[in-house]
């Protein structure tokens, strides 16, 4: 199937879930006996704490509220697994040995893939692109949260475009934030992998790369709602 790609300028508001409490669980690894019944995601921070303590203040963007994202996915009804990763992962490395695994897990104990999602933000989001091509899989459902980069943080990008985009396949959401320097749009991936089904929006918060920083709704709500359409079989 050809690539299509969809870019839509969001507004700034955009209405909550109501869910006060986890309709989801949080896991740092795949549960011994998964639910087929429920969504998995499996998510992948930034970079940022691999090089500092996860309560330090990034000095532009702030606090990065690991724990408050992770309650935020659980409550729109996720399954969530996700770890904090050790200092300068190698990404290709970790998206090998480590998700690629907790993907195959998931399907062996019959969790559907269209009821999986891998969701990556920054470096995280460089893993996402990575995963799927070497997932190999189109039922799989990928979100890339401002993991494309742009001008001097091109390099990492420019080596997936080379050597992973054409092999991209899944349906994957990609989202970054208009006032972001350091990553924008992934039309490029788009338009080389051709077996990759890729919808993205540009959101206008006004806070750049730090958007992902916090448990946004602008953006937990955007996913909840493309994960459950894209999770949902295509009459025909």
């Amino acid at each position: 199937m050809k690539s299509t790609l969809s870019i839509a300028a969001t507004a700034l508001m955009v209405s909550a879930l109501s869910a006060p409490a986890f309709a989801g669980s949080v896991h740092s690894d795949v549960p011994e006996k998964a639910d087929p019944g429920k969504h998995y995601l499996i998510y992948l921070h930034g970079g940022w704490p691999e090089v500092r303590p996860i309560a330090d203040p990034h000095p532009k963007h702030g606090l990065f509220d690991y724990e408050g994202v992770l309650a935020g996915l659980a409550a729109r009804d996720f399954e969530v697994i996700s770890e904090l990763r050790r200092e300068k992962t190698n990404p290709r490395r970790y998206a090998r040995t480590r998700v690629i695994p907790q993907i195959t897990a998931l399907i062996e104990q019959g969790v559907p893939a269209n009821q999986i999602t891998v969701a990556g933000f920054s470096k995280g989001g460089n893993m996402v692109l990575v995963l799927s091509a070497l997932a190999k899989n189109p039922e799989l459902n990928f979100v890339n949260m401002a993991g494309c980069g742009a001008g001097q943080f091109r390099k990492a990008y420019d080596s997936i475009l080379a050597n992973d985009a054409t092999k991209m396949q899944g349906r994957m959401l990609s989202l970054y934030e208009e006032a972001d320097t350091i990553a924008g749009t992934c039309d490029e991936a788009a338009k080389l992998g051709t077996r990759l089904e890729m919808t993205e929006e540009v959101l206008t918060v006004g806070a750049g790369h730090g958007t992902f920083y916090t448990a946004r709704p602008e953006w937990l709500d955007r996913i909840a709602a493309w994960v459950k359409a894209a999770s949902t079989p295509k009459t025909k």
